[in-house]
């Protein structure tokens, strides 16, 4: 059992599978980005591993435009989640399963948010205690 304290913080370990593409903004990621509903966003999903290369979990970034190198401060919330059959498939557990779902959001220094990503981390695998 590991236990996730900073979800801002570097992943020490290998990256797996990811990918990277372009969608429209539905109206939760438009009030977590703060940008009307349709906007072009970009992502990246990646598939972080274990040091023994087994998939841990899995984190999902939108942003607009170029993506931001530089923030000022990072907002975090968790929830519970269950896993989709998307998820259940990239970390080799069954659709179902709980999962924490860590929504992390990171703001210019004018307050603006400029990134926000999706962290989904098998409930059996992890704790969380965010600082």
């Amino acid at each position: 059992m590991r236990t996730l304290l900073d979800p801002d913080g570097e992943w020490p370990h290998p990256r797996g599978e990811g990918a990277t593409g372009s969608c429209r903004a539905d109206a939760e990621l438009g009030g977590r980005l703060d940008v009307p509903e349709r906007t072009r966003l970009r992502w990246h999903r990646a598939e972080l591993l274990d040091p023994d290369l087994r998939p841990s979990h899995l984190i999902t970034t939108w942003w607009t435009g170029t993506r931001p190198t530089e923030w000022a401060r990072m907002e975090a919330e968790v929830v519970l989640h269950h896993l989709t059959a998307d998820e259940g498939e990239h970390l080799g557990l069954p659709t179902g399963m709980a999962a924490w779902l860590i929504q992390r959001t990171r703001y210019s220094s004018t307050g603006r948010p400029v990134e926000t990503a999706d962290m989904v981390l098998p409930a059996d695998r992890w704790r969380v205690r965010l600082r």
